[in-house]
């Protein structure tokens, strides 16, 4: 991304904070315990931090930020995974009170007469610093777990009815360190060389590198 870019994000990001008063509050409230910025970069993309609340942007304009106390806080990464054709742009805050979140733009399922809504964030999973035994998504659709060495995703066999139970979606050799979901598709975090943070998903054989998180 271009440096060109960059400042054009940094400022249209700002000038947004203006633009909505109740945002622009929230931000002076923050900045007044927290001051300064942050400013992340990846692909077309570009993740801003204005005191704790963070911003992110296209080439084009806003397409989504935190909101509120629960999800506000101190940007870590920006980060891109694919799925499909599409490029999705995620961010990972660490927040105070609840950890190392990871949100997206909503995605199909929950964008609908919201498509252009540029403020609308969604909660897309958690990771974590230390190894985990199981990690569920928050509508328990989807969960991964360790085996020994082993970390298997598991997904339900019908999303309207969970007591139908699960069915094995792919699995890897690796440390379970998160679990991130995007229109109802589990992308699993691992702790890999030099203690980076791998993303995977359901590839046509099996586990495939998605992308890469940076703590």
């Amino acid at each position: 991304m271009s440096k060109r870019f960059a400042k054009l994000v940094l400022t249209t990001a700002i000038a947004a904070v203006s633009m909505f008063p109740m945002v622009a509050q929230a931000e002076e409230a923050a900045s007044s315990s927290a001051p300064g910025t942050a400013l992340k970069t990846a692909g077309d993309f570009a993740a801003l931090q204005v005191g704790k609340r963070v911003f992110v942007h296209d080439a084009k304009s806003q397409l989504f930020q935190t909101n509120g106390a629960q999800h506000d806080g101190d940007l870590k990464d920006l980060f891109i995974l694919p799925f499909g054709p599409e490029q999705i742009p995620f961010v990972l805050v660490h927040n105070e009170k609840n950890g190392y979140l990871v949100f997206s733009d909503l995605w199909p399922e929950f964008s609908k007469g919201k498509e252009t809504d540029p403020t609308e964030e969604y909660f897309s999973g958690r990771v974590f610093t230390t190894a985990q035994k199981k990690i569920a998504n928050r509508t328990n659709h989807n969960y991964a777990k360790q085996f020994g060495d082993t970390v298997v995703v598991f997904t339900a066999n019908d999303f309207d009815d969970l007591s139908k139970g699960y069915h094995e979606s792919y699995r890897l050799k690796g440390e379970l360190r998160g679990l991130i979901l995007y229109d109802c598709c589990p992308y699993v975090v691992v702790k890999g060389e030099k203690g980076a943070l791998d993303v995977y998903h359901a590839g046509a054989t099996g586990a495939e590198k998605a992308g890469q998180i940076a703590l």
